[in-house]
């Protein structure tokens, strides 16, 4: 099954979830505040992709500037990043597209019909 990890009050997690919906897909939505993913979870993904580890990240977000993370991202590991991700859902770049454990797309920059789920 399909898990679709997103921040409800996100409009572009709104967006996507009205595509998956109207494709007819089976999903579990998750919210990343209250269940935030673990670091397992998170470097598992990380590797388990040809994603960079900065795609990851919400590079737009509050808590991202907050932190000062634009120039320190690049210089993480896989299992730092886990380890700041884990911390707060905020953090992350979302929707995630999940299935069994593996990441399909980490937020909405192509529709999830050319995914062909």
């Amino acid at each position: 099954m399909l898990q679709f990890i997103e921040y409800p009050k996100c409009s572009t997690c709104r967006k996507a979830k009205a595509e998956l919906t109207q494709l007819g897909l089976d999903f579990e939505a998750v919210d990343i505040v209250k269940e935030t993913p673990s670091q397992k979870e998170l470097l598992q993904w990380m590797t388990n992709s040809d994603l960079e580890i900065k795609s990851f990240f919400n590079t737009s977000g509050i808590k991202y500037r907050e932190l000062g993370l634009k120039d320190k991202v690049s210089q993480f590991s896989a299992e730092e990043a886990a380890e700041l991700l884990s911390t707060d859902g905020m953090l992350i770049k979302r929707p995630l597209l999940v299935r069994d454990n593996q990441i399909l797309q980490v937020g909405y920059r192509k529709q999830y019909a050319e995914l062909k789920l």
